[in-house]
């Protein structure tokens, strides 16, 4: 397995609820789930149903806001001389 893949990938946001993981009584919890298996941790579905939410969103509003354009094309007129 590859280093990036073992690591949070929410490990470096500045968020409160992995914060407060970081303190000496919870550094077995970080070591366990921040480490190795994250995908475990309960902070980290919330954090990525989140960012997925806020993808969607995002998405929808500029798709919205993008005014629909259809290309056409016009074909020129050959003059005989």
């Amino acid at each position: 397995m590859s280093y990036e893949n073992r690591h949070c990938p929410f490990l470096n946001r500045n968020d409160a609820r992995c914060a407060e993981r970081f303190t000496v009584g919870h550094m077995q919890h970080a070591f366990r789930y921040c480490f190795e298996h994250y995908k475990a941790c309960p902070q980290y579905l919330e954090m990525l149903v989140e960012r997925r939410v806020r993808r969607v969103s995002q998405s929808v509003i500029h798709v919205e806001s993008t005014p629909s354009l259809v290309p056409i094309t016009v074909a020129g007129k050959a003059y005989a001389a």
